[in-house]
């Protein structure tokens, strides 16, 4: 009976302790930047413009990963298009591949003019 007195009353504490994850460094050397991210905003590896009208993302993936997986928010401000990559389906392949998938956005799936100012707001995976 005690013994179960004595996991009701840490169970609160196990948990607290589960959410103080979050503030942990990162990076092992002690870098304390925290970036949070969610499906709605992943991590990349890099972003690149092609010629005046496209857009290459190359975004982490376990060997599956498409463009469909993918979600894309556009939002222009001024004449700079801001878009934001986010993840609609999660990869659960197992052929992890460091080095992520190149995937192409046209500029007018974004609905961007060849030439226009795009700027995309995820963070970029340190490799």
């Amino acid at each position: 009976m005690s013994s179960r007195l004595f996991a009701i009353a840490a169970l609160p504490l196990a948990l607290a302790a589960c959410s103080t994850v979050r503030s942990l460094p990162l990076v092992p050397d002690g870098n304390n930047a925290v970036v949070e991210v969610s499906n709605d905003r992943i991590a990349l590896h890099s972003w690149r413009i092609v010629g005046n009208d496209i857009l290459v993302v190359r975004v982490p993936s376990n060997g599956c990963t498409q463009k469909t997986d993918l979600s894309v928010n556009v939002r222009r401000r001024g004449g700079e298009y801001r878009v934001t990559i986010g993840r609609v389906r999660e990869d659960y392949c197992r052929a992890i591949d460091p080095d992520g998938v190149e995937i192409p956005f046209g500029f007018e799936e974004l609905g961007a003019r060849p030439g226009a100012t795009v700027v995309v707001t995820n963070p970029i995976v340190a490799d």
